[in-house]
């Protein structure tokens, strides 16, 4: 399946929407991520079933690369908007970047966080997204803090707990 923003926003609002009613926007995000990423696993995702969250399970859905596109917007959000760290657009591009070197090095799949789902062929509308991703948790994290931004290079090591963990 290719890129297709239209249905990458729509599956971003879908899950924005679904969560609408968490005032907490740090929990909002993490839920609607959660939600995404269940998706993108066929409905077999830890966080998403310690949320209790539960999704139609699309045999396809590992495949849609729109779904991947939301799913990494949402992350980012998620991740600069717990952490408040300003480098999280850097680090959507540094994942970038090592994927691309990965499948250049015939080692694409080495980057799974779930070896039952395929790591996606590197792409630019990959890192839009999860830049605007970045971008739209960091304003959220501003809003919530008077302007102020977090610890810069903290997502380091709140993504290294964040996607092992689950």
């Amino acid at each position: 399946m290719a890129h297709d923003p239209h249905q990458t926003q729509l599956y971003i609002d879908d899950a924005l929407t679904r969560y609408s009613g968490i005032a907490d926007p740090v929990d909002r995000d993490r839920h609607a991520f959660a939600y995404l990423r269940a998706r993108r696993r066929r409905n077999d995702d830890p966080l998403a079933r310690s949320l209790g969250i539960v999704v139609v399970d699309d045999p396809k859905a590992p495949l849609d690369e729109s779904l991947a596109d939301a799913e990494h917007y949402m992350y980012a959000r998620y991740l600069a908007n717990s952490t408040g760290d300003s480098s999280v657009s850097l680090m959507v591009r540094g994942y970038e970047l090592k994927k691309r070197l990965d499948f250049w090095r015939g080692k694409g799949q080495s980057m799974q966080t779930d070896p039952r789902f395929p790591v996606l062929p590197p792409d630019a509308a990959s890192v839009t997204w999860g830049v605007k991703g970045a971008d739209d948790g960091l304003q959220e994290y501003k809003v919530a803090h008077g302007g102020k931004t977090g610890s810069y290079g903290s997502a380091i090591s709140a993504n290294r707990g964040m996607i092992y963990m689950y």
